[in-house]
C-alpha cells in the first residue's frame, strides 16, 4: 500500500493535520471546564471560558468534517486505483493463469476485497493517528493536573489493549475465512447462472438449491463469527469505563477531601478517561476493519504478484506481419499443463505446414488437437521443443504482433454486449463497416444479421444469448476473418453449424483470405475431407499425416473415424 501512495503523500498529510487539530481542540475543552469549576466565583472568567468551549466545539466540528472529506476522497481514489490495477493484471494473465483462477474468486477480489480496502483506508485516515495522539495528550495533561491519579489511566489502557488486542487477533483469521467462503458463494452463483438451462433441462433445481443453501450457510456462519467476536468490544469498553469511574471515586474522593486534587481536576480527569476509553474503543472498531482490509490486500497481492505464464522474451524483435508467409514448424514439441505433473498432453510432435495450406486436425476428444494449435499464438508454451513461423521461434515474436499474424476462432464462441458490428470488428477496431459485412458473408452470417431490424447495429445480449449456438459461432468466425491474418485457426468453431453451412464457409474462405495458412480443428470427418493435409492425433501423439485418399488406405485410426461417421458412404465416392 505504501507503494500505491508514493508521490501522493500531500493529501494524506493534510488529512492527518486536520485530524490532529480536531483532537487538539477537543482535548482543550476539558481543560476549560476544569478552569471554570476551579474558579467558579469569577463569573467574568467563567463566561469567557464558556465562549471558548463553544468556539472549540465549532472548530473541532470543522476539522473533523475536513478530515472526513479528505479520508473519503483518498479511500475512493485508493479503491479505484487498486481495482484498475487488479483488472489490468488479470488482463495480462495467460491462458494457463486463467485455467487456475475461478471466475467467481476473481470477481470477489475485484469487488468485495477492494471494498474492504476502501473502508479500511477511510477509517485509518480518520482514526489511526488521531486516537493514539488523543490518548497520549490526555495522559500528559492528567499527569500535569492530577499526577496522583495517573496510574488509573495506565490500568485502563493496559486492560483496553489486552481486551481489544485479543479480539483483533481472533478476527484476523475469521475475516480471511469469511472472504474464502464468499469466493465459494460467487463461484457457485457463476456456475449455476451459466448452466441454469442445463439445471432446468434435467430437473435439478432442488439439488442446486440444496447445494447453494449449504454454501450460503457456510458463508453466513463465517460472516457471523467476526461479528460475534466484535460484540465483546463495546461491553468491554463500558466495563473499563465503569471500572475507571469506580477507581476514581475510591481513590480520588480522599484526595479531594484532603485538598490534594481540586474538584475541577477530578471532573477533567473523568472526561479524559472517557476520551481515552472512547479512543481505545474506536481503535477496537477500526482494527478489525484494518485486519479485514489487510486480509483482502493479501488476497489482492496474490493476483498482483502473479507472473503471467507467457511473457515476451527480452530478445523479442519486431516482426512485420506483412512479410509473414505462414510456414509453421513444430520441432520435437512436448507439453504438459501441470509443469510438476507427469502426464503429457502432447508428446514428440514434429510437423511442417507450408504457407497457404489448409490442414485439418482430427482425433478423439482429449487427443490434443486444440492444445497443439494453441501453441502457435502462444496461448500456451511448449514444455520442450520449438514452434516456428517462417523459421522464427514464436517466443521471439512479441505477443501483440504474433496475435495479429495468427487469428483464432475459439472452440467456445463468445460474444460481448454491444452491437453485432462491434463484435465482428473486435479484433480490428479500425476495420470498416463493409469489411465487417464481407467477413460476415464469408462466415455465412449475413443472412440472419440482415434479417434483424437494425441489421449490423442490432444489439447483442450478454454472452450473445439472443443468438443460437450456430449463429454465435458464425459471428465469432467473422470476427477472426476481419483481422485478415496470415495464419487462421478454426478451433472446432463449426461444430454447432450444419454440414451444408460449414461447406459454404470453407469454400468461401480461400477467396476471402487468399494465401492464408488455414488450420482447422475438426470433430467431423466431413470438415477435414477437402484439406490439403489431415493430421490424425491419438493420446497426444501424431499417428498419421496425409490426404484423405492416403489415410483411408494407410491409417487404421482414420478408417475407424471415417466408418463411425460416414460409414454409409463409399470411400471411393468420397475420394
Amino acid at each position: 500500500m505504501m507503494g500505491i501512495y508514493r508521490g501522493h503523500w500531500r493529501p494524506i498529510a493534510i488529512s492527518q493535520i486536520f485530524a490532529l487539530l480536531y483532537v487538539t481542540f477537543m482535548i482543550f475543552i476539558p481543560m476549560q471546564v476544569m478552569i471554570i469549576i476551579n474558579d467558579a466565583q469569577n463569573i467574568h472568567a467563567a463566561i469567557q471560558n464558556a465562549v471558548l468551549i463553544a468556539l472549540f466545539a465549532v472548530i473541532t466540528g470543522i476539522f473533523c468534517m475536513a478530515n472526513t472529506v479528505y479520508a473519503v476522497r483518498i479511500a475512493e481514489a485508493t479503491g479505484n486505483f487498486v481495482r484498475n490495477g487488479i483488472f489490468a493484471r488479470i488482463q495480462s494473465f495467460s491462458f494457463g493463469n486463467l485455467d487456475r483462477s475461478a471466475t467467481g474468486e476473481l470477481l470477489t477480489r475485484l469487488t468485495s476485497d477492494v471494498y474492504q480496502i476502501n473502508i479500511g483506508v477511510q477509517l485509518a485516515l480518520r482514526c489511526l493517528l488521531m486516537a493514539p495522539f488523543a490518548i497520549l495528550v490526555s495522559l500528559v495533561l492528567v499527569g500535569i493536573t492530577s499526577p496522583e491519579l495517573l496510574w488509573i489511566l495506565i490500568v485502563v489502557i493496559i486492560l483496553s489493549i489486552a481486551t481489544f488486542g485479543y479480539a483483533m487477533n481472533v478476527m484476523q483469521k475469521q475475516f480471511r475465512t469469511r472472504q474464502e467462503k464468499y469466493d465459494l458463494v460467487n463461484n457457485d452463483l457463476q456456475e449455476n447462472m451459466a448452466g441454469i438451462r442445463v439445471v432446468k433441462a434435467f430437473v435439478r433445481q432442488d439439488y442446486e438449491n440444496k447445494k447453494y443453501l449449504a454454501i450460503n450457510d457456510g458463508f453466513r456462519k463465517a460472516n457471523v463469527n467476526p461479528l460475534h467476536t466484535n460484540a465483546i468490544t463495546l461491553p468491554s469498553a463500558l466495563f473499563i469505563m465503569g471500572l475507571a469511574t469506580t477507581l476514581l471515586v475510591i481513590f480520588g474522593a480522599p484526595l479531594v477531601s484532603a485538598g490534594t486534587v481540586k474538584i475541577g481536576a477530578m471532573l477533567a480527569f473523568f472526561q479524559y478517561t472517557f476520551i481515552i476509553v472512547a479512543q481505545m474503543w474506536q481503535l477496537s472498531m477500526l482494527m478489525p476493519q484494518i485486519v479485514s482490509a489487510e486480509a483482502s490486500a493479501g488476497r489482492l497481492k496474490e493476483i498482483w504478484d502473479t507472473v503471467p505464464d507467457i511473457q515476451d522474451a527480452k530478445t523479442a524483435r519486431h516482426y512485420p506481419p506483412e512479410k509473414v508467409e505462414g510456414r509453421i514448424v513444430f520441432e520435437n514439441v512436448n507439453f504438459r499443463y501441470d509443469p510438476k505433473g507427469d502426464a503429457e498432453t502432447l508428446k514428440n510432435i514434429n510437423l511442417t505446414i507450408e504457407p497457404g495450406q489448409t490442414v485439418a486436425f482430427l482425433g478423439a476428444n482429449g487427443s490434443g488437437k486444440s492444445t497443439l494449435v494453441s501453441m502457435i499464438p502462444r496461448f500456451y508454451d511448449a514444455s520442450s521443443g520449438r514452434v516456428m513461423i517462417d523459421g522464427v521461434d514464436v517466443k521471439e515474436i512479441p505477443q501483440e504482433t504474433l496475435r495479429n499474424i495468427v487469428s483464432v476462432a475459439l472452440q467456445k464462441a463468445f460474444l460481448f454486449s454491444g452491437t453485432i458490428v462491434e463484435n465482428i470488428r473486435f479484433g480490428r477496431p479500425d476495420s470498416s463497416y463493409d469489411e465487417a459485412k464481407a467477413a460476415a458473408q464469408v462466415a455465412d452470417a449475413d443472412g440472419f444479421v440482415s434479417a434483424q431490424p437494425d441489421r449490423y447495429d442490432a444489439r447483442v445480449a450478454r454472452k450473445g444469448q439472443n443468438f443460437s449456438g450456430g449463429q454465435q459461432q458464425r459471428l465469432s468466425m467473422a470476427r477472426a476473418f476481419t483481422v485478415k491474418p496470415k495464419i487462421l485457426i478454426l478451433d472446432d468453431s463449426t461444430s454447432a453449424v450444419d454440414v451444408e453451412t460449414e461447406g459454404r464457409i470453407l469454400d468461401a474462405l480461400p477467396k476471402f483470405l487468399s494465401g492464408v495458412t488455414r488450420l482447422i480443428v475438426a470433430s467431423r470427418v466431413s470438415t477435414a475431407l477437402a484439406a490439403d493435409k489431415i493430421v490424425v492425433l491419438d493420446r497426444g501423439e501424431i499417428v498419421a499425416v496425409g490426404t484423405h485418399k492416403e489415410l483411408i488406405r494407410s491409417s487404421p485410426l482414420y478408417q475407424d473415424i471415417f466408418d463411425s461417421q460416414l460409414g454409409g458412404l463409399k470411400k471411393e465416392d468420397v475420394s
